[in-house]
């Protein structure tokens, strides 16, 4: 049997950010870029001497943390079920591939019939193996009926399972897929790859959420969903060791809160949305890390209730918004326009007929839809709190109105907002989406999918995806181009602006890793503290 080496290079170019190559080596030797180099993916690491063991630092999350279960509906915590669970695989930092990690090998002559073996010598932290048996239960658990997993969909391609030995599973698939391998990567929470003990979920069920057991680098010390998250060193994890002893997880919902905990020495490491706050946390002297950008804010749109399941209003939205004026206003133009449900940057980008700002086609197609429908050109938009939402919505709804569409700004939290999307309680709303991995566009559009939060599909979308199932590289190329094409005509959803992303360190963090898929979030087992920290 062969071991079948997915299209990751060319897949995930397609929905992630690939920038140019730049050689490595260090960005200074004095103040804050001390130790600081660039990937040839374009990710800044950091490297402060020799690794250190030992330590704690505080990681500061964008997100309130309600649910650490895998198999759940929560789009935050992954980061900390990374640390928890581990992951069966990841992309490899140099080749773009996926390698190997909790997992040994995934291997199929057919694309059909697949192979999983593990590596042997992990144990879940309460003393039951992490074998085949547990793999295949957390598989059957996604895809279960009601299951509130993005994945869902994903896991109930597989037609049956066996269990060949303690470390080797046999997976059929209803058919062939080439990109398989990729829903095995931990990059989505509700994913696969990460693996609960199946005694744990039995005996917590719902509860599992805030008692997760599994067989990765850390595990719970104390979780308060909402609150800070604990994290403490597995003794018994089978892995590399990682170099914390702690990492503390609190949360803090926009980028200048982060930034002044981080400046008044409460937040180690952080992420910023925001290229303003990443200059104002240089200025205080903290290390800048960048990453490729792989994230924008959006517009998610309810396909199944007025006013957007008319094409017509959809496309007076995506008129009535002055892209540039919102980067100019919002973010002092450092950010980047989307034009298309695809970053420009992609090497698989196209130029389609993506509707551009026109408040006259805007104010037509909104008062054409009012004098067919009865329906008034007006909508709820669900946003959050952190400033740069609030500042994006007001600015969007002065814009709509000049286009005769008048937008009311609802203000929610996150755990809320998705909770009522996918129960269909909702109009429109503002989310920060990010692509971090290559089935970002199945998960996000096919019709069926867990993670298609506009409650509706496209025939022809719903084909192009499929065909990409068994799609050589070449002809992987051509339906990219299709698919942008297809999302144009049917315009699901209204993408704003492209996200330059990155995160600030204190000088208690003595080495982070870049990330190849854009999120700038850190392997932990590869994080270490300065000594005395």
């Amino acid at each position: 049997m062969k071991t079948f080496r997915p299209l990751i290079a060319v897949a995930a170019g397609a929905l992630l950010v690939l920038t140019g190559c730049v050689g490595t080596g260090s960005s200074g030797e004095s103040g804050q870029d001390a130790g600081v180099s660039t990937t040839p993916w374009g990710a800044q690491v950091l490297e402060r001497g020799e690794p250190q063991r030992g330590g704690s630092l505080t990681y500061g999350l964008s997100a309130v943390v309600e649910s650490l279960d895998p198999a759940g509906s929560a789009v935050s915590g992954n980061l900390i079920m990374r640390s928890i669970y581990g992951v069966l695989f990841s992309y490899d930092d140099e080749e773009r591939n996926i390698r190997p990690d909790m997992a040994e090998s995934i291997e199929s002559e057919d694309g059909a019939n697949w192979t999983l073996k593990l590596k042997p010598g992990y144990t879940f932290t309460d003393g039951n193996p992490y074998d085949a048996e547990a793999v295949k239960a957390h598989f059957e658990r996604i895809a279960a009926e009601g299951s509130r997993s993005r994945s869902a969909e994903d896991m109930r391609q597989i037609t049956s399972m066996e269990v060949a030995d303690e470390h080797t599973l046999l997976m059929t698939l209803k058919k062939p897929w080439t990109g398989f391998p990729d829903v095995l990567v931990g990059a989505y929470p509700g994913g696969p790859a990460m693996v609960p003990s199946p005694a744990a979920v039995e005996k917590y069920g719902e509860a599992l959420a805030t008692n997760p057991v599994g067989a990765g680098p850390f595990m719970l010390k104390s979780f308060q969903p909402g609150g800070d998250v604990v994290l403490v060193n597995n003794p018994d994890y089978a892995g590399d060791e990682p170099y914390l002893d702690e990492i503390k997880f609190v949360t803090a919902t926009d980028t200048q809160s982060r930034v002044s905990a981080a400046l008044a020495g409460d937040i180690d490491i952080a992420r910023a949305q925001s290229a303003v706050d990443l200059e104002t946390a240089a200025d205080g002297g903290l290390t800048m890390l960048t990453q490729p950008d792989s994230a924008y804010y959006n517009l998610l749109l309810n396909l199944t209730a007025p006013p957007f399941d008319d094409e017509r209003m959809r496309r007076a939205l995506a008129h009535a918004i002055d892209l540039n004026g919102l980067n100019a206003a919002v973010f002092e133009g450092k950010h980047d326009p989307m034009s298309g449900l695809m970053l420009s940057t992609s090497p698989f980008f196209v130029d389609t007929d993506w509707p551009s700002y026109d408040v006259d086609k805007a104010k037509e197609l909104a008062e054409e839809y009012t004098a067919d429908t009865g329906n008034p050109a007006a909508f709820s938009l669900t946003t959050t709190s952190p400033p740069e939402f609030q500042q994006q919505a007001a600015v969007l709804q002065q814009m709509l109105a000049d286009a005769g569409i008048d937008m009311s700004i609802n203000v929610s939290d996150q755990p809320t907002m998705v909770s009522e999307a996918r129960a269909g309680n909702f109009q429109a709303q503002h989310r920060y989406i990010e692509i971090i991995d290559v089935n970002y566009a199945r998960t996000a559009f096919f019709s069926t999918s867990g993670g298609n939060n506009g409650l509706k599909g496209d025939p022809t979308v719903d084909r192009i995806l499929d065909e990409m199932l068994t799609a050589s590289e070449g002809e992987m190329k051509e339906l990219y181009v299709d698919l942008q094409v297809a999302l144009e005509d049917w315009l699901p959803q209204v993408p704003l602006i492209a996200v330059k992303n990155g995160v600030f360190v204190s000088d208690r963090v003595g080495g982070y890793p870049g990330n190849l898929i854009g999120l700038p979030e850190p392997d932990f087992r590869h994080v270490w503290a300065v000594p005395g920290s």
